[in-house]
């Protein structure tokens, strides 16, 4: 075997490097966590606190992860029973303080006109407990654009946990909801974030499609 890499004297790797396959039982590389150094190097991978650094030049960071992407269309319609459009997972004592959480979840709405009986509301659950409800305006919608963005800082971590949040509902053109506050969080148990619809009226032209879902850990 070639033996050029970096070892404790200081010598340089000069060729290239290829890791084997990994498999369902064995990983291909893995960073042990430790202490972060204390002086930032340019081009090291650190893994400390359950975060995996890497370094730009001397500025540290923490590698942003994307999960749970949705990769079909998911709809309800002819139903007025809560139904789950989208799920984040995260288990139980997977945060720490600190961590930043982002998700999108956007698609297309259309309802049978403007009535109160043809109301669409959204709900944000954690661990199935509902954290947001949102309701637009009462309106006729046609094919109308829909997203939803929110983002979350873990304050402090058990069965106590405390979460600041910020979310906003958009349909069409219009910023129809917003929430924002601190929501206790017990970050023991399960903690998948689903995004719900719920039809007030059940008929086959109230309905709602979600394209696209995804969370994004920022740490």
């Amino acid at each position: 075997m070639d033996d050029r890499f970096v070892n404790e004297a200081g010598d340089t790797m000069t060729g290239g490097l290829t890791l084997a396959t990994g498999s369902s039982s064995i990983f291909p590389l893995k960073v042990v966590n430790g202490d972060l150094l204390t002086d930032p190097e340019c081009g090291a991978i650190e893994f400390s606190d359950r975060k995996l650094y890497v370094t730009f030049c001397e500025t540290r960071r923490v590698l942003d992860r994307t999960s749970d992407v949705a990769v079909e269309t998911v709809t309800v319609a002819d139903t007025a029973d809560e139904t789950t459009m989208w799920t984040g997972t995260m288990p139980a004592d997977s945060l720490i303080a600190g961590n930043v959480l982002k998700f999108h979840a956007d698609g297309a709405v259309t309802n049978d006109g403007n009535h109160a009986d043809n109301n669409i509301t959204i709900r944000v659950r954690v661990g199935g407990t509902q954290v947001v409800s949102l309701t637009p305006e009462t309106k006729a919608l046609t094919n109308v654009m829909w997203h939803i963005n929110a983002n979350a800082t873990q304050r402090t971590v058990g069965a106590s946990g405390s979460r600041a949040i910020h979310l906003h509902l958009v349909v069409g053109d219009v910023d129809e909801q917003h929430a924002f506050g601190i929501a206790s969080i017990d970050t023991t148990a399960n903690m998948d974030v689903t995004v719900t619809a719920e039809w007030a009226t059940a008929k086959v032209t109230n309905t709602i499609s979600l394209y696209q879902g995804f969370m994004e850990y920022k740490n």
